[in-house]
Order: structure tokens, then sequence, then C-alpha cells
């Protein structure tokens, strides 16, 4: 009778432990999938940072020396930058003071 209980229980393992194996196989089957497909991910990613990197290189305006250059032509980029700053300056201002009025309200 032991030895038919003790047979059951080792078969009954053996048919577990071969379910068990062939899940965790599949499983790092498909994480040998993800881990492929991440890595494709990352180098398109890295192929497109530099990409943008690049064009961000290429569009910044020149911080090179400008001794030689025209003050006319100079002089005017520094008054559009000014301007610009002006203008931000405005649009902060007016975003400040909505806020400052919600305080107000909050507080009376």
């Amino acid at each position: 009778m032991w030895f038919w209980v003790w047979t059951l229980l080792v078969v009954g393992t053996l048919v577990g432990a071969f379910f068990l194996g062939r899940r965790l196989w599949r499983s790092l089957k498909a994480l040998g999938r993800e881990l492929s497909r991440a890595s494709q991910v990352a180098s398109e990613l890295g192929a497109r940072v530099d990409e943008l990197s690049r064009q961000q290189a290429e569009s910044a305006p020149s911080t090179g020396p400008t001794l030689f250059d025209d003050p006319e032509v100079l002089q005017a980029r520094v008054a559009a930058l000014r301007g610009e700053r002006a203008e931000r300056r405005v649009v902060r201002r007016r975003r400040d003071e909505k806020v400052w009025a919600r305080w107000r309200v909050f507080n009376a």
C-alpha cells in the first residue's frame, strides 16, 4: 500500500515539476523577446537623441566673439532680445497678478 502512495507522490511531483519548468522556460523566452525589443527601442531612442542634439546645436545662436562685426547689426540684435525679454516680463507680471488676486480673495 505504501508503495503506491509513494509512487503516486513521486509521479505527481514529477508532473508538477514538468509544468513548472515549462512555465519558467516560456517566461524566460518571453523575457528574452522583451529585452531584445527594449534594446532595439533604446538604440532608436539614442539615434533620435543624437539627431535632436545635432539639430539644436545647428539652430543655436553663435556665441563667438563679435569684435569686428557691424555694430548696427549687433545693436539691432540686442534691441530685439530686449524686446523679447520685456514681452516675457509683461506676460509673467499678468500671470502673477492673477495669482495675487486669488490670494487676496482667499485671505479676505
